[in-house]
Parts: structure tokens; sequence; C-alpha cells
């Protein structure tokens, strides 16, 4: 046991040297732009290990647009590879969130609709804009009700009274158009 624990600690001593060698560690602000190239390679494969390789470039860019938009929270510069990496896990999580839940919405989105009833999308079309965006947001791209409240600019239970009302409305022309 001891020789185990002795080798992750001389590994772990030889990777913090390496990476104390690769960034200087400074006080200062943070050149965001060279900390990301250095950690590219690196977010590529958390990318391509969490997501596959399709998705993988998509979470780094999503990282660094994060990244910048974030920049006032990292409190210590010196960890700003790790704070990438936490970021980059993070878009992979949502990522998946968001695959998994349209593969959930498929079989039901690819149901054939019967010759007298409209087309999903034509029920869709026929929303108020602002409860059609809320509901495409919502349900086609899997963004959460507090996220769709900062894109819009509104609050979180307004996204909510939306998307409720939005429902209502597709559900009573679904069912006018079966009768």
């Amino acid at each position: 046991m001891s020789h185990v624990a002795d080798l992750s600690r001389d590994e772990g001593q030889s990777r913090g040297h390496a990476l104390a060698d690769a960034r200087p560690v400074t006080a200062g602000p943070v050149d965001l732009e060279a900390a990301f190239e250095r950690a590219r390679p690196r977010l590529l494969a958390i990318g391509r290990s969490l997501v596959g390789a399709g998705g993988a470039e998509d979470v780094v860019q999503d990282t660094y647009l994060v990244a910048c938009e974030r920049i006032g929270q990292l409190r210590d510069p010196a960890a700003v590879e790790a704070w990438l990496a936490r970021i980059a896990i993070h878009r992979c999580y949502r990522q998946r969130q968001r695959r998994m839940h349209l593969d959930r919405l498929l079989p039901w989105l690819h149901r054939t609709p019967s010759s007298s009833s409209l087309e999903l999308r034509e029920l869709i079309e026929r929303l108020p804009v602002r409860e059609r965006t809320v509901l495409v947001l919502h349900y086609g791209h899997g963004y959460s009700l507090g996220e769709i409240g900062q894109l819009l600019e509104i609050t979180h239970v307004n996204a909510r009274a939306i998307i409720s009302r939005a429902r209502r409305r597709l559900v009573t022309a679904w069912l006018e158009s079966e009768s």
C-alpha cells in the first residue's frame, strides 16, 4: 500500500512540476488566450472522452466563450488550466443532458400524424413568437428555464409561465385538429 501511495505522490509531484514549468505563476491578470492554447489539447481530450469526437470541438469552443465571459470569477490565476478543464467538463455534461433529452423526445416527434391532424410543426408555428421561442429553446434545444430567462432577459418564473401557456395552447390546438 505504501508503494502505491509513493507512486501516486511521485506522479503528482512530477505533474505539478511539469505544469509549473509550462505556465508562469503570476498574481496579475491572466493571459486567457495563451492559457487556452496551452490547455486546448487537454480540453479536446476531455471532450472526446465524454461526448465523442464529433462534439469535442464544440465543447472546446463553448469552454472558451464561457471562460471569456467569466474570467473575473477566476480566483487563482495559477489554476487557470484546471478552471478551463472544469468548464469543459461542465459543458460536456450539459451537452450530454441535451442529447439525452432530445433522444427521449425523438420517438414522440417522429410519430406520423393522422391525415386529419395538423403537423406538430404547424401547431408550433401558430404560437405567438414569445411562446414559440421559449418552447423551442426548452424542448428543441434543451435549455433550462433559467437559461432561457437569461437569454431572453426575463425571470425564471416568467419563462415557466410562458412555457406553460404554450403547452396549453398546443394541446388545445392538437385536440381541435384531431376532432
